[in-house]
């Protein structure tokens, strides 16, 4: 094929360079590198504990908390899409001419200059039982699908062609990779990805993204159950949640969620991540007229006391002081005052707010669980796969599928026959000759005659 010529437009000329699409690529791969190395979608504070003042100013000012959605590596993105698409389009209609060439537009004179070739006189000329018997041979060896053509001179050609269309798989590698950039871009535009944290019978239809940014979800997604079970060492050995997907107030799907078995709706993928232990308080409230009030609670949750002006919360809880459980209960009334009191399962504390006097006993406590459920949208996914099903075909046909033609010419000369055959691959050149070469000795082996 012909080698793409330059023109004078200089940017054409930039976007079209191979250095630069090597350039864009190893910087790619640095960057991908770096968001593997430096944990993404952790607090800022968490970035600033663990690497300082200095480098935390790189981090915030680059996004390298969020490496792959931030404005850099998209834009990067954009521009290695850019090269390859340009590339493709400047040289693509030399591959169409090339695909239009007609392989049996030949001459003698030119598959004589084919490197890859032999001929023979033979002397009386052959006939039509030998120059049938050479037609088999040919095609058995060279392959069956023949076209052929008669030559002004009178010669007869026949051509074997496999694999033309290999040149295309390049395109096919180009294009993937367009796919798959285009892919990751309206994945990181219109996607999103969060975390959640759900008791049993708690429900939610939003969650938070990376910066505390709500995203409503559409829908509301319930947790029924959540179970998790251990091995003896206290390593978790199984965790699952039980989710009811609920839209227009109705109950749509229902699904068993465990690590690697998601629950999918909508394009929103609910994967079970992780759990967390949170104590389930169970206490006893005596007001000043000594009628006792049972509730129970989850800690870290404020709660009303139905039928009191009074606000309750678990602040902290202590499995053990002094062998007995404990918490740190925070308590308020509607005026603003607050108070905070310890206690230990078993014993009543007193507290007083606006000059009345409670009596309170923390009655019992367990550890209840929360499931944790990473939320992702990316509705570039299937072109990422497309691309990358496109990619592994491409490398396949690019690399692997040689273009190879093989010429038989025929050419009555008087009394005298010339053969001559001819062939040419522009992949595994090697193997290539030592089929040609086995093909020569076949048709030696038919003919007879001497050879050229």
């Amino acid at each position: 094929m012909k080698r793409q010529k330059k023109t004078g437009n200089p940017v054409l000329n930039l976007f079209s360079s191979v250095k630069l699409a090597v350039t864009l690529f190893i910087v790619l791969a640095v960057t991908s590198i770096v968001g593997t190395l430096i944990p993404q979608g952790e607090n800022l504070q968490f970035y600033l504990e663990h690497y300082g003042p200095n480098f935390f100013s790189i981090i915030q000012s680059l996004s390298l908390y969020d490496t792959y959605h931030s404005w850099w590596y998209v834009s990067l993105l954009v521009l290695f899409s850019l090269n390859l698409l340009v590339c493709i389009s400047r040289r693509l209609p030399y591959v169409l001419e090339f695909m239009r060439r007609d392989s049996l537009d030949v001459t003698e004179d030119r598959l004589l200059r084919i490197p890859l070739k032999a001929s023979w006189t033979l002397n009386p000329g052959l006939d039509e039982e030998k120059k049938g018997t050479l037609l088999k041979t040919f095609l058995r060896l060279a392959g069956r699908r023949k076209r052929e053509r008669i030559l002004e001179d009178g010669s007869k050609v026949y051509l074997v062609e496999k694999g033309k269309w290999s040149y295309w798989g390049f395109y096919g590698l180009h294009f993937s990779l367009l796919i798959i950039f285009v892919g990751t871009i309206v994945g990181n535009i219109f996607g999103f990805g969060g975390n959640i944290m759900l008791t049993e019978g708690d429900s939610t239809d939003h969650i938070y993204a990376k910066g505390n940014t709500l995203i409503p979800l559409g829908f509301t997604v319930r947790c029924n159950k959540f179970e998790v079970k251990f091995y003896d060492n206290g390593a978790p050995k199984l965790f699952k949640s039980d989710l009811t997907i609920i839209d227009g107030g109705k109950e749509i799907l229902r699904k068993e969620v465990l690590v690697n078995s998601p629950l999918t709706y909508k394009g929103v993928r609910f994967y079970q991540a992780s759990y967390q232990a949170i104590p389930a308080v169970r206490m006893v409230l005596i007001p000043p007229n000594g009628k006792k009030r049972r509730f129970a609670f989850l800690a870290y949750r404020k709660i009303f006391v139905p039928g009191e002006d009074l606000e309750l919360g678990v602040m902290q809880y202590l499995p053990n002081i002094h062998g007995v459980p404990a918490v740190r209960l925070w308590v308020a009334d509607s005026k603003g005052d607050s108070q905070v009191i310890w206690l230990l399962k078993g014993r009543t504390e007193k507290f007083r707010l606006d000059n009345t006097i409670y009596k309170v006993v923390l009655d019992n406590i367990q550890n209840r669980y929360m499931t944790g459920l990473q939320v992702k949208k990316d509705p570039g996914v299937p072109l990422i796969y497309l691309g990358c099903l496109g990619l592994i075909f491409g490398i396949f046909i690019a690399f692997w599928v040689p273009h190879r033609r093989l010429w038989l010419l025929v050419k009555p000369d008087g009394e005298k026959t010339k053969v001559l055959i001819a062939g040419q691959s522009n992949k595994n050149k090697d193997g290539f000759k030592k089929e040609f070469q086995r093909l020569t000795k076949d048709i030696q082996a038919v003919i007879g005659g001497s050879k050229v």
